[in-house]
């Protein structure tokens, strides 16, 4: 009977890690039904993680397309795990969920560097959760903080990383360095020059964002936009 038990045991621990496995294969290919069908069958593989430990909401968030990520307007797998219910390290809360709780216990908290050189509210920028960046900057986040990791970028460059226009436009309401240049000279119009993204491009004008600021290995945002076919982006930038 034990014997048969463990046999059990292990073919049903054989079957989750197969699905799990089954479940990453599908947020990298970006198969919306089969994530579905997966989480439908089984809600709990929502917290599962991969054989690097990274969690199905951690692939899902960044998901890339061609040079860049998916807008987290466009991300519906992200979507779909999160309607599972999954578990959230204090990383994930910040970026798709509420951090009321995680404030209160921990005043400092704001101020934590998570493994990737992020804070909190650079968590909730590439994640384009404006609730949780508002009630972080209530709660004294650094509007300006840089990532301690070899892009050294803030709050504002992550969110457009994401396109995620909720939190940027709430970020230079708050007074964000619209010209800050992250390691590589990069600043927050680059990357809405390299998405093509318009409606940031001109709200970073409007907020002083200086077109002229060259990155050493990119050039001018124009020169990216260029350089990436957008030229209705291009055309704004002259």
């Amino acid at each position: 009977m034990r014997r048969s038990a463990s046999r059990d045991s292990n073919a049903a621990m054989l079957i989750a890690i197969l699905a799990a496995a089954d479940l990453f294969a599908a947020i990298q290919a970006q198969d919306l039904p089969r994530v579905r069908e997966l989480l439908l069958a089984d809600p709990a593989l929502a917290s599962s993680r991969n054989e690097q430990g990274a969690s199905a909401v951690s692939a899902a968030l960044g998901v890339q397309v061609k040079e860049g990520f998916l807008p987290r307007s466009q991300n519906q797998i992200l979507d779909a795990i999160l309607a599972a219910r999954p578990e959230l390290n204090p990383q994930e809360t910040c970026a798709v969920g509420d951090p009321a709780a995680l404030v209160a216990k921990d005043p400092q908290f704001v101020r934590t560097v998570f493994k990737t050189g992020w804070t909190p509210l650079h968590a909730a920028a590439f994640g384009g959760n404006a609730a949780a960046a508002s009630r972080l900057l209530k709660a004294g986040a650094d509007i300006n903080a840089r990532a301690r990791n070899k892009f050294e970028n803030t709050p504002l460059q992550v969110s457009l990383l994401t396109q995620s226009h909720e939190v940027a436009k709430l970020l230079l309401t708050h007074g964000a360095d619209v010209n800050a240049q992250q390691a590589e000279g990069i600043t927050a119009l680059h990357e809405a020059a390299q998405a093509g993204d318009v409606e940031m491009i001109r709200a970073l004008l409007a907020a002083g964002a200086d077109p002229h600021l060259r990155s050493k290995q990119f050039g001018t945002a124009r020169e990216l936009a260029l350089k990436a076919g957008h030229d209705a982006a291009a055309q704004l930038l002259r």
